[in-house]
């Protein structure tokens, strides 16, 4: 949707230069000249192909930037698991604190480059949806231990609930743990004291499977929900704002939940905490 609003901006942009030439050349009879009116058409698709160009580079180095600090990063987390698992003799508790806390933070920014990584496969239009058997029990306890690795307060318990014999669900499942990912990443920071709780249902009337994300921290104030799902958008734009980020987790959310069908159900009350709901059909239309 951004990118069709920006391509009519530049359309429309592009449509009042135009206009404004010919009036200027009115005067010496050139804008009934379709020689004149070809030389535009050209200037145009030549600025056009410069700016796709342009587009495809940035594009490009992106990818190659992310996939270039992905790998050291992905060393540092390796490393942080063996000194845990003691492979090097045990660690006392000040050192197993310090390394918790390497690990915790070098995995946040490894999920932080994975999100420019996949914002720029949106925007480049790449990635192909692919569909497989889904074990939602399976998925949400994974989800659980990826969350353990998060940068969290101290004392927040975190929760999955998932009753037995929920149907297999057939989507993509790496888009849908990244929606996932983003969503309890989001619970986990903006939640001080309390709880997160990560919960399925399944609603056989309508054939839609239901992933929860509750928490209860900060909430989301009624005026700032309109604009969540913005990209960079942040409801605390000073510089000293004290939860960090970039603002794309939240624009992923939506962009990946759009590519799979879901619909996305937000819930949300100033300093009581939120309810994100995905509702996802069983099977792809």
């Amino acid at each position: 949707m951004e990118q069709v609003q920006r391509r009519a901006k530049v359309s429309a942009l592009a449509q009042r230069n135009l206009t404004e030439k010919m009036g200027r050349n009115s005067g010496g009879g050139r804008c009934n000249s379709g020689e004149w009116l070809k030389e535009q058409v050209e200037e145009m698709r030549v600025s056009c192909e410069k700016a796709q160009k342009a587009n495809r580079a940035k594009t490009e180095f992106i990818s190659t930037l992310t996939h270039e600090l992905r790998m050291p990063i992905h060393v540092i987390v390796g490393c942080g698991d063996l000194l845990l698992d003691g492979a090097w003799g045990m660690l006392q508790e000040n050192q197993k604190a310090i390394v918790v806390k390497m690990r915790q933070n070098a995995s946040y920014l490894f999920d932080l480059i994975s999100d420019l990584m996949e914002l720029n496969r949106l925007d480049g239009g790449r990635g192909v949806t692919r569909c497989e058997e889904i074990d939602i029990n399976g998925l949400l306890e994974e989800m659980k231990m990826v969350a353990r690795l998060m940068p969290k307060t101290e004392g927040v318990v975190l929760e999955v609930m998932t009753p037995a014999g929920l149907p297999l669900l057939i989507s993509d499942r790496d888009r849908l743990k990244i929606i996932l990912r983003n969503l309890v990443g989001n619970a986990i920071k903006f939640t001080k004291e309390g709880r997160i709780t990560i919960s399925a249902h399944f609603d056989p009337e309508d054939q839609m499977m239901e992933l929860t994300v509750r928490d209860t921290g900060i909430g989301i104030d009624e005026k700032e929900r309109q604009h969540i799902f913005e990209m960079f958008w942040q409801g605390d734009d000073s510089h000293a704002r004290p939860f960090g980020g970039v603002g794309l987790g939240l624009y992923i959310v939506k962009r990946l939940g759009d590519q799979i069908g879901a619909e996305i159900e937000v819930e949300s009350e100033k300093g009581k905490g939120s309810l994100f709901q995905l509702r996802i059909p069983l099977q792809p239309y």
